[in-house]
């Protein structure tokens, strides 16, 4: 049974609104909510808790956008995030959080100046199978050590060049079925209990409304700020993951 003092709760109401909005709208940010989470539930408990909560957003998610899925871009990189999954499986009780946190980070900055590099370069290089192939474990790695593969693959979309709600629709296809895939490794793990499923009811209306706020801002926003949105939350994740 956990203990949910008031801190606790507004930690974890926040990560829930967080979690809903950036499903729905600018990614990156829900490296915000797994610091919340992990503020409010310390230890391993954090990530059980936060998965299904992922999968909950992610389903309201991809009923805003269900027609916007560029599946070719799926098809490409799923196979090889799912390999990431399972190497991060393994490395769960390995690598200490902390240099897993930091390394994750430095990974984010390195992708981010490369997105740069991408934008004068064309899809030549982001359409590669070296980029495609470290893109996709990475993100498996990081998705299935601490639920923060979101800078990742939203980087890895920037540079498709995809109008805003093709963006979102493929982003949360795909983090729909990755999290799901997830899912028998967490329990194997002993992450999730009936008494993480229990909070995780709790949250629904807190992310359904995080998740139509986030719907709402996105059509309030054009293309380039939508970009540059996804960059900063990209650079803030990494910094946090580095510093904090």
């Amino acid at each position: 049974m956990f203990e949910l003092s008031t801190i606790t709760l507004i930690y974890f109401a926040v990560a829930a609104f967080i979690v809903g909005f950036t499903k729905t709208s600018v990614g990156g940010m829900g490296i915000l909510a797994v610091l919340l989470m992990a503020l409010a539930f310390p230890g391993k408990a954090s990530p059980g808790i936060l998965l299904p909560m992922l999968i909950i957003a992610d389903i309201f998610a991809v009923i805003y956008y269900r027609r916007s899925c560029q599946w070719n871009v799926i098809i490409k990189i799923f196979p090889l995030t799912a390999i990431g999954v399972f190497i991060g499986y393994f490395l769960v009780d390995i690598i200490a959080q902390d240099v897993f946190e930091k390394s994750l980070g430095i990974l984010i900055l390195a992708m981010l100046t490369l997105s740069f590099v991408l934008e004068k370069y064309g899809n030549r290089l982001s359409n590669s199978k070296i980029f495609i192939g470290i893109t996709g474990i990475a993100a498996g790695i990081a998705t299935m050590m601490g639920n923060a593969a979101g800078p990742i693959f939203g980087i890895y979309l920037l540079q498709m060049g995809l109008p805003k709600k093709q963006f979102v629709g493929t982003r949360s296809w795909f983090f729909l079925l990755i999290n799901i895939f997830k899912l028998p490794f967490s329990a194997n793990l002993g992450l999730i209990s009936f008494e993480t499923l229990k909070l995780n009811a709790i949250s629904i209306p807190i992310i359904s409304l995080g998740a139509y706020c986030g719907y709402a801002f996105l059509k309030m926003i054009n293309l380039d700020t939508f970009k540059w949105l996804i960059r900063i939350a990209v650079l803030i994740a990494a910094i946090r993951l580095i510093l904090f």
